[in-house]
């Protein structure tokens, strides 16, 4: 059983966290374009969610997995969670080599509004007295 939850732990990391950012980072460094500020605002915020999930996720994972491995005397899966620690600094430095390639806005675009502000030209004077600005 408990070979089976540390192999699991292990390859959930080893899969799970390189799949999360890439995720993360295309979504990160897409430029799709939204009707409203709204909706690029959620797309940043699920984009965040996904990258801080796998960074958490990369560095809790093998720690974790260390310290379950050494209570259980397990030095298999010890020495696979010894080198996991080293494959979290191998995917830090690739997230930070990654996020630094790219300057591309993190919510995207929005476009502007389709129809121009109308200029006003002519004074038409309404009723009550009241006149047109400036004369």
């Amino acid at each position: 059983m408990r070979r089976t939850t540390l192999g699991a732990l292990f390859f959930g990391w080893l899969y799970g966290v390189p799949f999360l950012l890439i995720v993360g980072l295309i979504r990160r460094y897409t430029l799709p374009t939204f009707a409203t500020r709204a909706e690029a605002e959620h797309f940043a915020t699920v984009t965040d969610r996904y990258l801080g999930t796998a960074l958490g996720l990369n560095v809790a994972v093998p720690v974790l997995g260390l310290l379950v491995a050494v209570m259980l005397r397990d030095r298999y899966w010890r020495t696979h969670f010894l080198g996991a620690l080293a494959g979290m600094l191998l995917f830090l430095a690739a997230y930070g080599i990654a996020a630094t390639q790219s300057a591309a806005p993190l919510i995207g675009t929005v476009p502007p509004a389709l129809e121009p502000v109308p200029e006003v030209t002519v004074c038409i004077p309404t009723s009550g007295g009241r006149t047109c600005p400036g004369g």
